[in-house]
């Protein structure tokens, strides 16, 4: 995988095996089929802490991995040293994953490059993965051509996990700090915190800090004297 100039790391743990899919089987198919050598252009959307980062980063590692005579480029777009030009050379790679396109979307500049890149990737049969919070149609875009080409992606709305899902993945992410969270224990955690997922991570890194530093597993009464429950 050829990197870019810029201060971008992919997150280690960021791989399908521990994504938990829930009703987003056909995204993942989509996915593994440029793995597998397919070209295709997709655009995903979603609320925050749906996994569309994870996503693009999951695939950076899987097609890095699957082709190593490929090159794939992971660009998340709220990357500050980002600027449109560096568009330009990205032609050059056989898969680009542009990240968080509504950061960017706002500056015609960077739908002007973004339309360039599009076009130049579509004529030589390459991949092309974008992400956003609203879908094209939702999205205030000047250049009209630009909006018409995203619109002609594969368009893929995220479908959120539901309590169960979301006890899997709490438990997972559990599992990967080294901490054992039984399941009475995350089912509780699910029935008296916020359910958005972002709230949960951020409760398990409070959690999982309070564990070390105390030295005690996770259990309900733990659980009620860190959080005040």
């Amino acid at each position: 995988m050829q990197q870019l100039p810029l201060d971008i790391e992919l997150h280690s743990d960021a791989t399908f095996a521990n994504f938990v899919e829930g009703e987003n089987q056909l995204l993942l198919q989509k996915l593994d089929s440029i793995c597998q050598g397919d070209n295709d252009f997709i655009y995903i959307y979603s609320e925050k802490g749906h996994g569309r980062s994870h996503l693009l980063q999951a695939l950076t590692h899987a097609f890095s991995e699957q082709n190593p005579d490929k090159l794939i480029a992971y660009l998340p777009l709220d990357n500050s040293m980002l600027h449109p030009q560096m568009l330009d050379g990205l032609v050059a790679f056989d898969c680009v994953s542009l990240d968080g396109v509504d950061e960017v979307i706002g500056e015609l500049e960077w739908q002007t490059a973004i339309f360039n890149l599009y076009n130049q990737l579509k004529e030589q049969g390459k991949s092309l993965l974008i992400t956003g919070l609203l879908a094209p149609s939702q999205m205030k875009i000047e250049l009209q051509d630009l909006k018409s080409r995203l619109s002609a992606m594969f368009i893929y709305n995220i479908k959120p996990l539901n309590d169960e899902e979301k006890r899997i993945l709490l438990q997972k992410k559990a599992q990967e700090r080294g901490l054992e969270l039984g399941t009475d224990v995350a089912q509780y955690l699910l029935a008296r915190q916020q359910r958005d997922l972002p709230t949960l991570l951020e409760i398990l890194d409070k959690l999982d800090q309070a564990s070390l530093q105390a030295k005690r597993k996770l259990t309900i009464p733990f659980i009620k004297e860190v959080l005040d429950l």
